[in-house]
């Protein structure tokens, strides 16, 4: 029995639930309609990589001019090594779009299970996972994410694992914020009378009222996540090369900037815009949220 279901004044029903969360007026926000088009642009261009990109991203095209720009034949013009900036921002996304959302799922369970499990139970309990939480957060991120992948090695995997070990604190720490709310409240304190386990309680009782908050910041996280890869591959410790990589490629233009800047522009413009795309769907959700 959840904290809507209990209130007279709130029907039951699929239909009353997409009511209460303001699923019927999603397209009337029009910050979550562009940001929702952002994102699946960008996840089309990652399914039909094979399809628009005009060649594999490492294939070196000896007869263009070093640099190359943006030509008929070369939509986005050539790096240093004559390699299609276009077919590598093109796969490019393929990663970001995979490792962003795995380490992101990841982290939740973790966060999820940690925060909700601190909130619930409180005393000792809460004290130790408080004082974990707090001690992970109280290092830079970013040095943090130096420091796991120097010393693990740059990989997909490895990204992924950092991410995890860096987002879960803070997952964690929202959602036992959240959990000391709920768990005062009267559905909680009736499924305790009726017997139901602590298990049954943070599953069925709490995690349900709390998705609207975790969405939200999914989305955030989401957009900080992109951008974490983005700086991890400019600093050298993102996907291994020849792996088409935008924060790579930005550090590849990086000495030539002023002669060729189109080779740094173009795979920043795929990071902003994928960011934003994450960005305007958390504001939009949250708009539809205060006018629910």
């Amino acid at each position: 029995m959840s904290a809507e279901a209990t209130s007279p004044l709130v029907p039951a029903g699929p239909l009353a639930a997409a009511r209460r969360f303001g699923l019927h007026r999603l397209r009337e926000s029009r910050t979550l309609c562009i940001g929702l088009g952002i994102i699946v642009f960008w996840a089309l261009v990652a399914l039909l990589a094979p399809l628009i990109a005009p060649s594999d991203p490492n294939t070196q095209y000896m007869s263009a001019v070093g640099h190359a720009l943006p030509s008929k034949t070369h939509w986005f013009g050539a790096d240093q090594l004559r390699r299609d900036i276009f077919a590598r921002i093109v796969w490019g996304a393929r990663p970001v779009l995979v490792i962003a959302p795995l380490a992101l799922i990841s982290s939740y369970i973790i966060g999820v299970a940690a925060g909700m499990t601190a909130g619930y139970f409180g005393g000792w309990v809460d004290d130790v996972l408080s004082r974990a939480i707090d001690v992970l957060l109280s290092f830079p991120k970013i040095v943090l994410y130096v420091v796991l992948i120097a010393s693990l090695g740059p990989s997909a995997f490895n990204i992924m694992l950092a991410v995890i070990f860096i987002s879960s604190p803070g997952i964690a720490r929202l959602v036992r914020g959240i959990t000391l709310d709920l768990r005062t409240r009267d559905f909680v304190a009736a499924a305790r009378t009726r017997g139901e386990s602590a298990l049954f309680i943070m599953l069925v009782e709490i995690l349900p009222n709390a998705r609207g908050p975790l969405i939200v910041d999914f989305c955030m996280r989401m957009g900080y996540t992109i951008i974490a890869i983005g700086v991890l591959g400019f600093l050298g410790l993102g996907l291994p090369p020849p792996n088409p990589d935008w924060g790579g490629m930005v550090r590849e233009a990086t000495p030539m900037l002023v002669v060729y800047p189109h080779m740094a522009l173009f795979p920043a413009a795929a990071i902003v815009t994928l960011v934003m795309g994450f960005n305007l769907v958390a504001d939009g959700l949250q708009e539809v949220a205060d006018a629910s």
